[in-house]
Formats: structure tokens, C-alpha cells, sequence
């Protein structure tokens, strides 16, 4: 049965070397759900068109930077534990765009404390910065009430 125009089917180890991962790594996505159920012939998992695009997509954002793997299944999912379906199309494209969004806005109020550290006024910041301090304080009980 042809699968999206194109009925090869490519072997998991020829798949591996050739996105430069370990076969291992190939099957922990298909375990995660990252991957559309691959095709087997004997013991041996094989990969059509889709997946190889699927693949691409993971290697494009994941192992680009863009985002994280847990982010990346969230994205890619199928269908979530829930059962709900996840976004398809356009919408993943939305949805990391805000992730990335978002990160950047964390890293540039991160820039901005460590850029008041720098100004402040305090022999030793890191220990006797205030603001520092009360920030801190405040991730210790978040962490320990969460």
C-alpha cells in the first residue's frame, strides 16, 4: 500500500545514521508517540515519507534549539494522554512560536537582574544584594510548597 505517495520504506538503522542519531534515541520518540507508528517487517522498524517528514520536523525544533523534547511531544502529539487531540498545521507553528515568545521574555528579565547585580551597589551581590535575596527567598517557598 503506498504510504503518501511514496512506498519505500527505509530500515531503522538507515534512518538513524542518516538524521545522526543512535537507533536507540529513534526508538524512544517512537515510544513517546513523537513519531507515527512505524511500519515493521520482521523485528525491524521501517519509515516511510511520513515519518522521515515527522522526523525532520523533531530534528527542526527539537535539536535546533527551538524547543524542548517535552515541549516538542506536546506539539507533535497525536493525541495526548487525555485523549484530546493536540494541534496540527499552522497551530504547531503557533504554539512554538509562543513557546519561543515566552522564553525569551524569561531570559530577558533574567538579563535585567543580573544586569542590576552588576550595578549594585553591594560589595559581594551574589550574598548581599536585597532584591537578590528576596527573590530567592520567594523561588524556596514556591519550591516548597509545590
Amino acid at each position: 500500500m503506498p504510504r503518501d505517495g511514496d512506498d519505500a520504506l527505509h530500515p531503522i538503522s538507515e534512518v538513524a545514521r542518516c538524521f545522526g542519531l543512535s537507533v536507540a534515541t529513534l526508538r524512544y520518540y517512537d515510544d513517546l508517540g513523537l513519531l507515527p507508528p512505524a511500519g515493521r517487517r520482521g523485528n525491524v522498524r521501517h519509515y516511510g515519507r511520513r515519518e522521515l517528514r515527522r522526523l525532520a520536523l523533531i530534528q527542526h525544533l527539537h535539536h535546533g534549539g527551538m524547543l524542548s523534547l517535552a515541549e516538542t511531544a506536546a506539539a507533535l502529539g497525536e493525541r495526548g494522554p487525555d485523549g484530546v487531540r493536540r494541534p496540527a498545521g499552522r497551530a504547531v507553528l503557533t504554539g512554538a512560536i509562543e513557546l519561543i515568545e515566552e522564553r525569551v521574555a524569561d531570559l530577558r528579565a533574567a538579563q535585567h537582574r543580573l544586569e542590576h547585580l552588576l550595578t549594585c551597589p553591594t560589595d559581594d551581590p551574589v550574598r548581599e544584594c536585597t532584591l537578590l535575596r528576596e527573590e530567592l527567598d520567594r523561588n524556596v517557598a514556591q519550591a516548597l510548597d509545590g
